[in-house]
């Protein structure tokens, strides 16, 4: 039985792609470049988890090369999150069905439980409030941008949040919807469970290709025995 659970923010445990994915590409479009929300998960490397800077920056990549060599990454990243908190303020914000009874089950079972996301502190916690995470998750438990050095795929914020619940990685069971996500687990030291909100080809062969140790495309679907004797990788 793991010790801990950490969770990815956005996406994993709630529900705001779509401010996110929106923003991307009003942003882009902002610079001329029009491009369907199906080949941007396949088009913008950094579309499904980010960071912001990255997705930027290969948005800027994508542009005619007339119009890349008089924009900077951090120009499109000012549309970028303007539209996002545009887009944000707008919708509802609730954490994925079951997500709640999952992390409530858990605590249970005395299974700590804690969130390591790259979101900036701010929009973290608009996320939280909103959504009502706050009040299962303590804020100890809470690790964003602001409290890592490097982003993922380094493991800084999966060692964080083993670190911040007292326990060593390896009793650390990590759930991401993000390649990368998952790679920083697996260096961290913890197995990960691919929790993907794009449920298509590429986006869950990707996981399965970052070395996640088990599926679920719901929260409500998980077995909790499955989740105790995993096998190393999905994918063998």
């Amino acid at each position: 039985m793991y010790k801990g659970y950490g969770f990815d923010l956005e996406g994993t445990s709630v529900d705001g792609e779509a401010a996110r994915h929106n923003g991307h590409l009003a942003a882009a479009a902002d610079f001329g470049l029009i491009i369907p929300l199906e080949e941007a998960y396949t088009k913008i490397r950094h579309f499904i988890g980010g960071p912001d800077e990255k997705v930027c920056e290969d948005i800027r990549n994508l542009l005619e090369v007339k119009v890349r060599n008089r924009v900077t990454v951090d120009q499109i990243l000012e549309r970028d999150r303007f539209h996002y908190e545009r887009l944000f303020a707008e919708m509802p914000i609730e954490p994925r069905p079951g997500f709640i009874s999952f992390c409530r089950a858990a605590q249970e079972m005395s299974i700590k439980i804690a969130i390591g996301s790259l979101t900036s502190k701010k929009q973290a916690m608009t996320l939280l409030d909103r959504s009502g995470l706050t009040k299962i998750f303590d804020r100890q438990h809470i690790v964003l941008r602001e409290d890592v050095v490097n982003i993922k795929p380094a493991p800084d914020v999966w060692l964080k949040t083993a670190e911040v619940m007292g326990i060593s990685p390896k009793d650390q069971l990590v759930f991401e919807d993000s390649p990368r996500g998952v790679q920083a687990a697996i260096t961290a030291g913890s197995k990960a469970v691919g929790m993907p909100v794009i449920i298509r080809g590429s986006t869950v062969g990707a996981l399965v290709d970052a070395g996640v140790s088990r599926l679920f495309f719901d929260w409500r679907e998980i077995n909790y025995l499955a989740l105790a004797f995993m096998d190393e990788h999905v994918g063998k």
